[in-house]
């Protein structure tokens, strides 16, 4: 027997100046092409999420890698890596 997981990503927009927060799944991978290969502080266009999303700009501040560990910026290279930890924590 064999389950297929259906897989899915969230997106958290936030908006600091009013507090607003929301937050869109989205199921069809081809909507998230816009995001691949993108870096942290990067501007992306909206608009490939749909007719909600049409003409907002989202900016990444962070996210997750598909194992769960936080991503950090400064960290210039696409495959994992093991960072030296110093005595501050470093990805809040």
């Amino acid at each position: 027997m064999q389950r297929h997981l259906r897989s899915f990503v969230q997106l958290n927009n936030s908006f600091p100046a009013t507090g607003c927060q929301k937050l869109i799944e989205v199921d069809d991978e081809r909507e998230l092409h816009a995001f691949y290969e993108k870096r942290t502080v990067t501007e992306v266009a909206a608009d490939a999420l749909g007719e909600e999303c049409k003409g907002y700009v989202f900016q990444i501040s962070g996210g997750n890698d598909k194992q769960g560990f936080p991503t950090k910026q400064g960290v210039l290279t696409h495959g994992c890596v093991h960072l030296l930890p110093n005595t501050e924590p470093s990805c809040h």
